[in-house]
């Protein structure tokens, strides 16, 4: 895998895991009927097992992570910046 990849793929997993803690809480409050809001953990059974703790949490990271994201995008594009121009160097000065 290249630099460039592994770089992509670090900066950019923030976002995926917010993606992913939106996607499992909406799924969980449609499909199993569980109520699941910001103001405190409701009781949420899922094939006999307790996750209203759990979704509270993933709920709270979900709601803050949209707030979030600008900040996140711009740590992206500065690390990806700090990479290009690191690179740019060490290729100018090989030659």
């Amino acid at each position: 895998m290249s630099k460039r990849r592994v770089l992509l793929f670090l900066f950019s997993s923030p976002v995926v895991f917010w993606v992913f803690a939106v996607l499992v809480v909406l799924l969980a409050g449609e499909l199993a009927e569980c109520e699941v809001f910001e103001g405190a953990a409701s009781p949420c059974s899922i094939s006999g097992y307790e996750f209203g703790e759990q979704l509270h949490s993933l709920s709270m990271f979900a709601l803050w992570g949209l707030l979030l994201i600008p900040i996140l995008w711009g740590y992206m594009i500065v690390g990806w910046a700090a990479y290009e121009i690191a690179a740019y160097i060490y290729r100018r000065f090989k030659k």
